[in-house]
This record gives structure tokens, C-alpha cells and sequence, in this order.
């Protein structure tokens, strides 16, 4: 079994919080999680709300449900019975001992209405992504590349901290785990038939069930032709206006759309860097697939050759970076927010870290080679950001780590997150 790195974070929130809930799209591996933390370290019961008794009897009595359980306690598929996080919230109020209970839930349970404040203040939220390239690389804990990034004041200091300078994994390593993506199942399957069915049955079983147990659709058609543009669109400007006439769906039932792919873990979205917050809070946000293996199969096309011929490759490479860089943002020990650059002229730099005043530029290549071109999104953003800005970082695809100038650095896709 395939370590997952947040399992510790999750076993030290259990240790000060009543409850702790890992989120995330069904068949990330919750579940699995869930049961790999019961130990002696934390002794606790599953229940899975799968479980058709267990669910009816939730479902008509919450609070006898809950008084019921043996503590502390397992509580999958919360998002069935939503009706529990009430109970349970009662039942910590009276008691407020830590480790009572871990809740798993394909949906976001602080976005939906009914419960949104049922726990707050009294949980730890975790979200559980697709397996990292850390984790499918078996490595016992994840990288500290962003920690490196942050503390290095120069190229020359940040490229004493590499184990080697250059890598041997070849190119089509990338675009073969792009393909599989990071959902357990197909990230651990032989490309071909098999893959494809598994990632045909998901969309067809998100659709016909999941979404049904959150939310009425009366359009399913609408909704799985806006989760294929959505695929089509990732690593791309979010224009509700413009998808909302190519697909004749009317604006507002597109944003309640759009508002259901996030909650469910389909989709999420970026938001530009500005000094001004406000400023950031008001322009438009890019949009990004949760996982490219399921974005590469809504497209349907047969290999990667397919996708760089129609152009879709470094759209897929940026969002496979992008929730790259999700993946060790969760994990790390200090908030760091994730953003892009642009400016009106359409100058842009793919990715900006920001951890307090500091702030840390990344542009995502698909060339084995940088021509100076490949610098002027970078140093546009270092004119504008100033000091703010450390280190710049391109990640490309060829094998060797390389020193362009005393903050900016070329390094392997796949090495800078191993």
C-alpha cells in the first residue's frame, strides 16, 4: 500500500481537535485512509455510511444514531447523511475530549448550506488530493522543496540543497503520469482499455449518483457537457460568459454548475496576484481540472501525441504542476497561498507562492530546452513585484538543474517535486 503523507498530520489533529474530516472526490482513497488510521495510538470504531442500515438509521434518528456509536469513531461518507453533524456537534459541545471523531465526505461540507456552521471551530479540515509524485515515488515523506525556496536568499544557496544536478528520468515519464493521473485505481493501472473503463464508469457514477445525493439536477445533460469543457478549459482564464453562450446553458444555472464541480472536488480555481487584495478578489480566476488523468480522458483523445498535436499538452502539463504544487502546500508547516500573474497587456507568470511578505514566481515549461523568451515572463514579474519577489524558478522538461542567473533557476519537472 502507497503511503499517504497527510495521514500523520491527520493522526496530530486528532490529538488537540474533537473532530477532524478528510475531504475529497470519491475514489481519492478516504476510505482506505480512514481505516489505515485506526491503530492503539487511536482505537476507533468505522462505520460506513454505505452501510444501508446504518445509513436509514442515521438518517431517522441523528441524535440516537450518534449517543449510539462507540468513541471515538469513524463516520465515512458523512455526506449522505448530513443530518449527523449536528448530532455530533451536540455530543462535542457536552464533551469537548479530543479524537471523538474523523468524518470522510466527497462533498465540502463547509460549502454546503445546511451545515456550514454546524462544526466551525470544532473540526480539522483536511483535503485529501490524488496521489502526489511523491507518493507514487514511494517516498516516505513528501519533499522540502518549498521550504527550500522560501529560505534560500539565492540560486547559488537554494542549488546546494539538491541530492544531484541532474535527473534520469526521460520526458515521456511525465506525460505518462499526466495520462494515469492520481486517482489510486487507474494512477496504479497499465495504460489501455481497463483505464479508460474505469475513468468512463467515474463520470458516469459521479453524474447518476454522487451529485444526486447533495443536490437536485433537473439538466444532467447540461452539467456533464460543461464537466467536459471544464476539461477542455483547465489551466485557462474562468470565462462564465463565454462557456455560458458556447453551451447554451443560461449564466446563473452555469455559476450554481460551476459552484457544484468545486464542492464536489472536481474543479477548482486560482486567483491572480495584485498588492491589492481587493483588487485580487474582483479579477478573474483561472480554472483547473483536480486531477489531469480524469481531464485527459473527458477529452477523449487517444495519446499524447494527440494532445500536443490539437494543443492541449501544456495546458495539461500546468495543471498537473498546479496540483502538484496543492499537494506539498497542504503538507506544509506554514501558510503558503498559491496564485498567477498577469498583467492587462497578458504578460504572465504561471504560479506565485506568497508565505507572508515573501513571494516566489514558477513558469511551466513542455521543452527539453529555454530560450530567452522563456525568461521575459519572469523578469516582467520581477520589474513589477520588486523585492517581494525571491527566487524564480522555470520547470522544464530536460534533465539537467540549472543556474540562469542569481534568482532564477531551470529545473526538471519531475526532480523538483521528488
Amino acid at each position: 500500500m502507497l503511503k499517504r503523507h497527510l495521514k500523520s498530520l491527520i493522526l496530530e489533529s486528532l490529538k488537540y481537535f474533537p473532530v477532524a474530516a478528510i475531504l475529497g472526490p470519491r475514489q481519492v482513497g478516504k476510505s482506505t485512509l480512514a481505516q489505515n488510521l485506526l491503530s492503539k495510538q487511536w482505537p476507533a470504531k468505522y462505520y460506513s455510511l454505505d452501510d444501508f442500515s446504518l445509513l436509514s438509521a442515521a438518517t431517522r434518528d441523528p441524535d440516537g444514531f450518534i449517543e449510539g456509536l462507540d468513541q471515538p469513531a469513524v463516520l465515512d461518507e458523512i455526506q449522505r447523511a448530513p443530518g449527523l453533524l449536528r448530532s455530533i456537534k451536540r455530543t462535542v459541545d457536552q464533551n469537548r475530549k479530543p479524537g471523538l471523531f474523523l468524518l470522510t465526505g466527497s462533498a465540502n461540507l463547509m460549502t454546503l448550506r445546511k451545515v456550514s456552521e454546524s462544526l466551525a471551530g470544532r473540526i480539522a479540515l483536511f483535503q485529501l488530493h490524488p496521489f502526489s509524485w511523491s507518493e507514487l515515488s514511494r517516498h516516505a515523506v513528501p519533499p522540502d522543496t518549498l521550504e527550500n525556496l522560501f529560505a534560500s536568499p539565492d540560486t547559488k544557496t537554494f542549488l546546494k540543497l539538491f541530492a544531484s544536478s541532474e535527473t534520469r528520468r526521460p520526458r515521456n515519464k511525465l506525460a505518462e503520469n499526466i495520462l494515469a493521473g492520481g486517482y489510486p485505481a487507474p494512477a496504479l493501472m497499465k495504460p489501455g482499455r481497463i483505464r479508460s473503463q474505469w475513468f468512463d464508469s467515474y463520470r458516469q457514477t459521479y453524474l447518476e449518483r454522487d451529485l444526486r445525493e447533495i443536490v437536485h439536477i433537473l439538466n444532467l445533460s447540461d452539467y456533464g457537457r460543461l464537466l467536459i469543457a471544464a476539461a477542455a478549459r483547465t489551466g485557462q482564464l474562468l470565462n462564465m460568459a463565454e462557456i455560458s453562450r458556447q453551451l447554451g446553458i443560461p449564466l446563473n444555472t452555469l455559476k450554481r454548475y460551476i459552484g457544484l464541480l468545486e464542492t464536489t472536488y472536481q474543479i477548482w480555481t486560482l486567483p491572480p496576484y495584485y498588492a491589492n487584495i481587493n483588487k485580487r478578489l474582483i479579477k478573474t480566476p483561472k480554472l483547473y481540472f483536480n486531477d489531469t488523468g480524469l481531464a485527459a480522458s473527458l477529452m477523449a483523445f487517444e495519446d499524447w501525441a494527440m494532445f500536443e498535436k490539437q494543443g492541449h499538452a501544456g495546458a495539461l502539463v500546468e495543471t498537473w504542476v498546479a496540483n502538484e504544487l496543492r499537494k506539498l502546500i497542504a503538507l506544509s508547516s506554514r501558510r503558503t497561498d498559491l496564485f498567477f500573474w498577469r498583467t492587462h497587456a497578458g504578460r504572465e507568470v504561471d504560479f506565485i507562492l506568497a508565505r507572508g511578505g515573501r513571494l516566489i514566481a514558477i513558469e511551466v515549461k513542455w521543452s527539453q530546452s529555454l530560450r530567452g523568451t522563456d525568461l521575459a515572463g519572469l523578469e516582467n514579474c520581477r520589474n513589477d513585484l520588486k523585492k517581494q519577489l525571491g527566487l524564480s524558478v522555470i520547470l522544464y522538461t530536460g534533465q539537467k538543474v540549472l543556474a540562469l542567473n542569481d534568482h532564477m533557476v531551470a529545473i526538471p519537472i519531475l526532480m523538483f517535486f521528488e
